[in-house]
């Protein structure tokens, strides 16, 4: 069943999937990256074009295929559409806000070059980075993690539980689009250092 792409549980939808991304979707490289973990996670494939679609407003087609909700909602952890549906009827009326209650975030906006944040995913990857200002880190300490001290990227926020991509990678000289880390179980340290 085809529902209103501009339905206000379509949107609220994406919203979610966002936040399970770990960053606001916005550019090509987003499209690609968010179709790859959705396949990852979920086993199911949604091509970036229909991804393009769905964020891009004035691309989208006028409704979305119960299908891709479907999708969607797996990789934002719900069983599929209705269950989300269900999930949004039973906050009534609590507050967008409340939807990221009690999740552990460091977000680039709330820190001050020379700043430390601390991230950790499975099995046994640790980074710590020091924030460089705009969006940029650079990598202090790696451990058994593919990215190295040096190396640096640019990042919005980091998530507890969920899955961080990074644009702008530069990693051993050579410049990458993005990079994931606990594409699977997300992050499961997320901590910021503040510089005195």
């Amino acid at each position: 069943m085809a529902i209103k792409t501009d339905s206000p549980q379509v949107k609220a939808l994406l919203v979610e999937v966002e936040r399970a991304f770990a960053r606001p979707i916005r550019t090509p490289s987003d499209f690609i990256a968010v179709a790859d973990c959705i396949e990852a996670r979920t086993k199911e494939h949604i091509s970036d074009s229909t991804i393009k679609r769905l964020w891009v407003p004035h691309l989208a087609y006028d409704t979305v295929s119960g299908r891709t909700l479907d999708v969607l909602a797996g990789y934002a952890g719900y069983g599929h559409f209705e269950a989300f549906c269900s999930c949004l009827r039973s906050r009534g009326g609590q507050p967008e806000s409340e939807l990221v209650s009690g999740m552990e975030c460091v977000r680039s906006s709330d820190l001050q070059e020379g700043d430390m944040v601390e991230i950790a995913w499975l099995p046994d990857r640790e980074c710590t980075l020091r924030y460089a200002g705009g969006r940029k880190y650079e990598v202090v300490k790696s451990v058994n993690a593919k990215i190295h001290a040096g190396d640096t990227f640019f990042c919005d926020s980091f998530v507890k539980g969920r899955s961080l991509y990074v644009d702008g990678l530069v990693h051993e000289g050579e410049v990458y689009d993005g990079y994931g880390m606990g594409l699977e179980h997300g992050l499961t340290r997320v901590a910021a250092v503040l510089s005195e």
